[in-house]
């Protein structure tokens, strides 16, 4: 039986990524109308483009499909911490939000510095995402929190810095790749510039 393999290639994930961001940006200027009229509710657009987005992003992560640099590479994103630990609310299963303003301190923006594949692992495994918009203190985006973080963070994202976290790895080029096997450890070890 004859087996077949390759090396990974990181054009068919960015092409992916190219086309889904696209697409976060349409459906996120869907949301602000308020006179959208279409076959398709843009929020479930939103949530799915956003969704595949970060796929592609994690999957050159772990392929090693990007430098090095990129992979230890931190961005900085505005987050809403958690409001009171014994009141926390999580939403309903079926309910991609809710008692947010109940659960996060608005009142307070940090900043969190972030890799890029954990920021996709946070929309990938995100059992929130909310549109935040009219806001007077708050600029209009996503707020995003995984399963994992939701009891002490709200991630905010504008369409800006979701927008520049793509570019950073659609414009990554790896130039030179190695890949060692340690007969002592028996290891695998990468490097990619």
């Amino acid at each position: 039986m004859p087996i077949s393999y390759f090396r990974w290639q990181s054009y068919p994930w960015k092409n992916e990524l190219a086309l889904q961001s696209e697409r976060v940006i349409v459906h996120f200027a869907e949301m602000l109308l308020d006179d959208f009229d279409g076959e398709h509710n843009p929020m479930d657009m939103l949530d799915r483009a956003m969704v595949l987005a970060a796929f592609a992003m994690r999957r050159m992560f772990e392929k090693r499909l990007v430098t090095d640099k990129l992979v230890e590479a931190k961005i900085p994103v505005k987050i809403f911490e958690r409001l009171c630990p014994s009141d926390f609310r999580p939403p309903y299963l079926g309910s991609s939000g809710g008692m947010a303003f109940s659960n996060y301190k608005f009142k307070e923006c940090r900043t969190k510095y972030l890799k890029i594949n954990e920021i996709a692992n946070e929309i990938i495994h995100s059992s929130q995402m909310m549109l935040v918009y009219g806001e007077a203190t708050i600029p209009a985006g996503l707020l995003i929190a995984s399963d994992f973080n939701q009891k002490d963070r709200l991630l905010h994202l504008t369409i800006e810095v979701f927008s520049g976290i793509v570019q950073q790895v659609l414009d990554d080029r790896v130039s030179s790749q190695t890949d060692q096997w340690d007969w002592k450890t028996e290891k695998v070890s990468a490097h990619r510039d």
